[in-house]
């Protein structure tokens, strides 16, 4: 006998649908709490779920969550009121079983099962009406390390994900890990890290949210979220970096006396890599176009970014090398049957291709990454597939097995785009593809990733890594086949060694130019128990070969199976073959606890920021999901490739929100579709109870907090601004720039008529726009006379060496590598100021590097500026010849006096500098930077004052500097060199 359940007086019966809109009805699971401690590179972190049933009923609350991918998750316990109930892991069937006779027995239980390596199920029964439970998840990792920079990512929500045809689909589970979708919560989380790093600390910031921070030591930071209400509906990101030297080598271990040790290594090989062992490559770009791509509320949304992304990334391509684009959601569109030379003709083709791409569909890889491997090979490449995506698939199994398939030598590169990427499918693809995979946020600032890419991808790789050990016993090394090693990388390796004392660890590897083979001393100790988390953490990756293994030997699937539950066992850890369980103990009690009526709810994912909730929603009032919802899912944005009524494509339906659970014959299965209320933000602590977590100081910071404000994407057409004239035409008569944007319909200084207030500090702006504009040859301009082009790139690279940016050093050394290529190869015909700045630019990066490649080149323009000395006549000449002479002088490449006139020359230029008021003539401008080279505070602030006329500083072009009477990119090419020459570290200088 069960009675009738009721909501808002209404009886729920199979098939019920509560329309949109129906209130005091709450969900279960109010508030998630994480709480990480970070020791050096080891994070040991928990989560805590507070669960409440505010309904009549007992309910069961099933959560569908991510965790990252490499977690060892290994603890799991539920509090009621004072009890404690601890959980154990058992084989997977065997957990779900125990679970469900919990369950139905009327018991309170917990089952935590793991659907993918980043996604978890949470269940807890027999929550009681108006019973509060809390659910603690404990897991260990190591912080990512990369050129100087460590990170640390919490996931807090799922992408809903494709899993194909859905009646040919080949993901089983769906269901599992396609939760219902809400686009807003009442739920809330905080996080709180205690941070010990163990060295000085740097920086310390989030790309994606606000923090507080309270300084406890140079080492130790306590942060938490700073904003007030914070819901789940992106990953958590914490960087930080030392102020001291960066990471090279770090050994940890744990052993107990008697019995096997286990290490942690990161390791850093001293090579250096330079501009002449640069690769010949085929980049391949394969962009998601999926209806998850698509816009969301905001501004800016994952599609636009990755498209922005991509424009960058096909800049950092070099003359020579070869490239393709394949776009892709249920269907394969590609620039070229076959890749392309990259040039400037080329180069305009794909960015309107890429400006044509739009979201819809569905997200078929295979289908996408087959095609661009098996595109017709050509040797003298090294082929790169770059894959632009949010991962939002349900199949990565199938992916990965087929990936492994095909791969061949190809490289692959991951790029996620969004607040809630599938980073177990990106790392594994790009594990497999021996590459790197990187991450960007909706509103980030895209060049910091694509030039660590592309400084990645330009350089030669490390590969065939070998590390082996002499004088002891060490095994079990994990990765079990170590991954080629790029730009700013480092080595990290797992393992197990059976001795003790002094070892010797040989790296033996394999570069472009021959072998690489270094030696590292390692003292093995008998006992260490400071670090357990380290074999924990060891497990899990001997799990994570163990799957790898047996993706490619299905023969071998239940041996290894076998021996993945024995580890997991072990070692109390969950896996796909193990779960976490937990039951209430009813000793004392007498006879069954009474069998109650049991409400299933599903708790619903949020839909991660700027992704658009109408194509993820519930189907209309009626409807049931599974009819319409199915199709809305499939094609998440239109215009769809093909007739509207081919339903080809479809994501995994979302479970429903509700169901009830009753004696045989009462039905359930119906839907409730829940309009989420806005509460007011309680702060507290589920450790501690209702607290102000950091008082009014926090309350301070808060009330300064300011939403952030979104540039619009609106492209502004600069009328007469886009032809590459004369750098400085004689004659011409520069209008400011402001009065410029407003015949164009700019608003910002239309509004206020008056020029921007230009200092040094914008030096790092209008170096990222220059490098986003750069030709496909290479050179800051697009004359069509090779003079002038030479004039501003050789003031635009002067710019970037004199700020520490060279083919060798800072962040854009492959795009500065390219355009120095181009004065090289033009010195023998140049002549007057571009062979001057070209000689001058040449010996500073000698001066710098003091490597042969650059003493060669130097020594090349030398040769050329001394057969040409006493055709130097003007000022400017004079001057720009003296500077380069006396910078080859400093740096070693000639004597005193193998150049006369020098001091004379630079000396009788100085004596007539002055204000810059006007510049109508090249000549004009030659005689403003020789004026602010003298060093005088007041003509650096007239340069300012001008050029502070045509610099923009907002929308798509902020960065560069237009006037109607020459090409943009020429001047900002030009111009950069004036506004930063405060800050240049040049030896000219």
């Amino acid at each position: 006998m069960t009675d009738d359940i009721f909501f808002m007086g209404r009886k729920i019966t199979e098939g019920t649908v509560i329309p949109a809109g129906v209130e005091n009805i709450t969900l279960p699971l109010k508030y998630t709490e994480v709480r990480a401690n970070i020791i050096g590179l080891l994070a040991d972190v928990k989560v805590i779920q507070k669960f409440q049933n505010t309904m009549d009923k007992n309910i069961e609350a099933i959560y569908v969550f991510p965790l990252p991918h490499e977690s060892a998750v290994n603890d799991l316990e539920i509090k009621i009121d004072k009890r404690i109930i601890k959980a154990e892991v058992k084989e997977r069937e065997e957990a779900r079983k125990t679970y469900e006779e919990a369950r139905d027995e009327g018991k309170k239980a917990g089952l935590l099962e793991q659907e993918r390596p980043n996604i978890f199920t949470m269940s807890v029964a027999n929550v009681e009406p108006g019973q509060e439970i809390y659910v603690t998840l404990t897991y260990h990792e190591t912080v990512k390390y990369e050129d100087g920079e460590y990170e640390f990512v919490f996931p807090m929500t799922i992408t809903p994900r494709y899993t194909g045809d859905k009646e040919n689909s080949t993901v089983s589970d769906h269901e599992k890990i396609s939760p219902p979708v809400a686009e807003t919560s009442q739920r809330e989380v905080n996080i709180f890290v205690n941070l010990n790093a163990g060295f000085p600390l740097g920086e310390v910031k989030s790309p994606s949210h606000l923090l507080y921070m309270e300084e406890k030591g140079e080492n130790k930071r306590n942060i938490q979220l700073a904003k007030e209400g914070e819901i789940p509906n992106k990953d958590f990101i914490l960087k930080y970096t030392s102020t001291g030297e960066k990471l090279e080598n770090s050994l940890s271990f744990y052993r107990k006396e008697g019995k096997p040790g286990t290490f942690m290594l990161h390791l850093t090989p001293k090579f250096d890599y330079g501009p002449e062992e640069m690769l010949k490559r085929e980049m391949i770009f394969v962009l998601d176009r999926s209806g998850s791509m698509s816009y969301g509320s905001g501004v800016i949304g994952p599609m636009e970014q990755a498209k922005a992304a991509l424009k960058s990334c096909l800049r950092t391509l070099r003359s020579g090398d070869a490239f393709n684009i394949i776009t892709f959601d249920t269907f394969i569109e590609q620039l070229s049957t076959s890749s392309m030379e990259f040039n400037e003709e080329n180069l305009t083709k794909a960015e309107a291709f890429i400006d044509a791409t739009t979201a819809r569909g569905g997200t078929d890889i295979h289908k996408a990454m087959y095609s661009a491997l098996t595109m017709a090979v050509n040797k003298i490449y090294l082929r790169q597939i770059v894959f632009l995506t949010d991962g939002a698939v349900g199949n990565e199994e199938e992916i990965l097995k087929e990936l492994q398939k095909i791969l061949g030598k190809a490289r692959i590169f991951t790029f996620g785009i969004g607040p809630s990427v599938n980073r177990y499918l990106l790392d594994k693809m790009a594990q497999m593809g021996k590459g790197t995979a990187s991450y960007i946020m909706l509103d980030q600032d895209i060049e910091e990733v694509i030039q660590k890419f592309a400084n990645q991808t330009a350089f030669p790789i490390v590969c065939d890594i070998n590390l082996e050990w002499r004088g002891g016993k060490v095994a079990d090394l994990y990765p079990s086949i170590i991954p080629d090693l790029y730009f700013g990388q480092v080595l990290y390796i797992v393992g197990r060694f059976y001795s003790d004392g002094q070892v010797t660890a040989l790296f033996k590897s394999r570069m472009a130019e021959g072998d690489f083979n270094q030696e590292f001393p390692v003292e093995l100790p008998e006992k260490d128990e400071e670090y357990p988390i380290i074999e924990t953490i060891w497990a899990r990756k001997r799990i994570d070969s163990l799957l790898d293994r047996q993706r490619e030997y299905p023969q071998e699937k239940a041996s290894i199976r076998d021996e993945i539950i024995g580890i997991a066992m072990k070692y109390n850890l969950m896996s796909p073959f193990t779960s976490l369980v937990a039951v209430e103990k009813s000793e004392g009690e007498e006879g069954e606890k009474e069998k109650k009526e049991i409400i299933t709810i599903n708790v619903p994912s949020i839909l991660p920021e700027g992704l658009n909730y109408d194509v993820f929603s519930s189907p209309p009032i009626g409807g049931m999901m599974g009819s319409g919802m199915g199709h809305s899912m499939a094609c998440m944005a239109m215009p769809l490739p093909s007739d509207p009524g081919d339903d080809t494509c479809s994501m995994a339906t979302p479970s429903p929100l509700l169901r009830s659970r009753s004696a045989p014959g009462m039905g359930g299965g119906g839907l409730i579709k829940v309009d989420l209320l806005p509460t007011e933000r309680k702060s507290f602590s589920l450790l501690s109870g209702v607290s102000n977590l950091v008082g009014d100081v926090l309350d301070g910071v808060k009330a300064m907090v300011t939403p952030k404000k979104q540039e619009s994407l609106e492209q502004v057409k600069m009328d007469g601004l886009s032809s590459e004239k004369e750098l400085f035409p004689k004659g011409a008569s520069p209008t400011p720039l402001y009065e410029i944007q407003k015949e164009a319909g700019r608003t910002e200084k239309s509004k206020t008529g008056s020029p921007v207030i230009l200092t040094s500090e914008e030096s790092e702006t209008i170096f990222k726009w220059l490098i986003r504009n750069q030709t496909a040859h290479g050179y800051f301009s697009k004359d069509d006379e090779m003079e002038k082009k030479i004039i501003s790139t050789s003031l635009a690279l002067l710019s970037f060496t004199g700020q520490g940016h060279t083919d060798r050093t800072g962040k854009y050394k492959p795009q500065i590598g390219k355009a120095i290529t181009n004065i090289v190869n033009n010195i023998d015909n140049l002549s007057g100021i571009p062979l001057s700045l070209s000689a001058w630019l040449l010996c500073e990066l000698y001066n710098i590097s003091q490597k042969n490649k650059e003493k060669d080149s130097a020594e090349k323009a030398l040769k050329k500026l001394k057969d040409s000395w006493k055709s130097f006549k003007s000022t400017s000449e004079c001057f720009f010849a003296a500077i380069a002479s006396r910078t080859a002088l400093r740096a070693g490449l000639i004597k005193e006096g193998d150049l006369p006139e020098t001091d004379r020359w630079i000396s009788s230029a100085l004596e007539g500098v002055k204000e810059v008021s006007t510049i109508t003539t090249l000549d004009e401008f030659f005689s403003s930077v020789i004026s602010l080279m003298s060093g005088k505070e007041e003509i650096y602030k007239s340069s300012m004052d001008f050029w502070g006329k045509y610099y923009v500083s907002t929308g798509p072009e902020k960065g560069s500097l237009h006037a109607a009477w020459a090409g943009n990119l020429g001047v900002t090419g030009a111009v950069i060199f004036v506004i930063s020459w405060p800050e240049s570290k040049l030896a000219g200088k």
